[in-house]
């Protein structure tokens, strides 16, 4: 379901640079989390042979519920063979599939393109590659016609999967959706799907492949990787355990832990030098704090109001802030929470004048306003 993408697509960011402690973390806890397959690097990659190695003796394999290893080589015959040679479960094979692909990086034409993929693959075979995966390279800004002959071919040689990748991220949901359904409907195999994020809607784009049929999606910790990256893990991984029981077509039974991932997003933040936005989905300190005045009002009354799901299930913690956008419900609770007793308790006013002076709802306003922020509890104490 998930190929996990960070140390191949995430590792290729621009000025990213994974020390292998980092990986052997990184992995630790993708596999604890129930990621189907790592994508350990590429072909070629400083260090890639130790990591496998260290990877095939460390982490569970297979058989005991463990993800796929898998590594990318490029289509050529001899790179295929010394992929076979570091002994992964999958091996990812990247095709161009665009005409502009094929004939500028490759100078192919279609049928010797066609030629090349049936060569590589019986290479692939006859090394005792166990699954073959073809990524059809710019699918989609490819004729469809020639992308799925590639694919046929593809599957007649060999592929045990077909993975169409929206390699500058110019897919938009509904034509994801009718990219993955036609090949979805015209192969045997299993679709996968790798999405970028140019535009910012790889993650969209990715859960839609899901919801249309697609077996696999690629994903990588914050999304990293070339230019704005491929959709979030965190944030599929998300989708498919809190919210994919709404959607019928999606499958159920899913058991990823996302409290995990929230670590392994800490863990790659610091990595990549990337900073954690406070506000980023899933994984952002911010996703479930609230400070106006009509959002707190219905979290006191229920969570669900304006929570899609409760903070404990991504391993988060809710936060209300008292400021300049709140109103009286939420200055009583916190008032409660800190003295132990709700203002009408106390006595204290939350509206009219007090003395002349303005009110309690009043004063905490402005002095947060002044501040620019939630006050803390010492400062709202201060105002009474």
């Amino acid at each position: 379901m998930l190929i996990d993408s960070t140390l191949r697509e995430g590792a290729q960011a621009f000025g990213v640079y994974f020390t292998q402690a980092t990986k052997r973390r990184m992995a630790k806890i993708l596999a604890a989390s129930g990621v189907d397959e790592i994508e350990c690097g590429w072909l070629g990659q400083d260090g890639l042979a130790e990591f496998i190695g260290w990877a095939r003796a460390t982490l569970p394999g297979l058989a005991q519920g463990g993800p796929a290893l898998s590594v990318w080589c490029p289509c050529r015959e001899d790179d295929v063979r010394a992929a076979a040679s570091l002994g992964v479960d999958r091996l990812n094979i990247g095709a161009p599939s665009s005409a502009a692909h094929r004939q500028k990086r490759l100078g192919l034409s279609l049928d010797e393109m066609s030629e090349r993929l049936r060569v590589v693959l019986s290479a692939a075979r006859a090394a005792l590659v166990p699954y073959i995966s073809v990524g059809l390279e710019d699918a989609s800004r490819a004729s469809l016609p020639e992308a799925l002959a590639l694919a046929r071919t593809a599957v007649s040689a060999g592929a045990a999967r077909i993975r169409l990748s929206d390699t500058v991220g110019v897919l938009t949901p509904l034509s994801t959706a009718r990219l993955v359904e036609t090949f979805v409907r015209e192969l045997p195999v299993p679709v996968a799907f790798h999405g970028h994020n140019d535009l910012g809607m790889a993650t969209a784009n990715a859960v839609t492949a899901l919801e249309c049929g697609a077996s696999f999606v690629d994903v990588s910790v914050l999304g990293l990787g070339e230019r704005a990256g491929i959709a979030a893990l965190e944030e599929v991984a998300a989708w498919l355990v809190l919210r994919c029981s709404l959607v019928t077509q999606a499958p159920a039974g899913l058991a990823y832990d996302v409290p995990a991932l929230r670590e392994l997003c800490r863990v790659a933040a610091k990595a990549a030098h990337v900073p954690l936005a406070r506000n980023k989905a899933v994984a952002g300190e911010d996703v479930f704090a609230a400070e106006s005045g009509i959002h707190v009002h219905g979290l006191l009354r229920d969570p669900a109001l304006f929570e899609p799901f409760a903070p404990e299930t991504v391993g988060a913690t809710r936060r209300l802030g008292v400021g300049a956008k709140s109103g009286g419900a939420a200055i009583n609770a916190a008032m409660g929470a800190v003295l132990g007793a709700p203002l009408s308790r106390l006595r204290l006013p939350s509206r009219g004048e007090c003395g002349g002076e303005p009110n309690l709802l009043g004063r905490v306003r402005e002095l947060a306003a002044r501040l620019g922020r939630p006050l803390t509890d010492k400062e709202l104490l201060g105002v009474l």
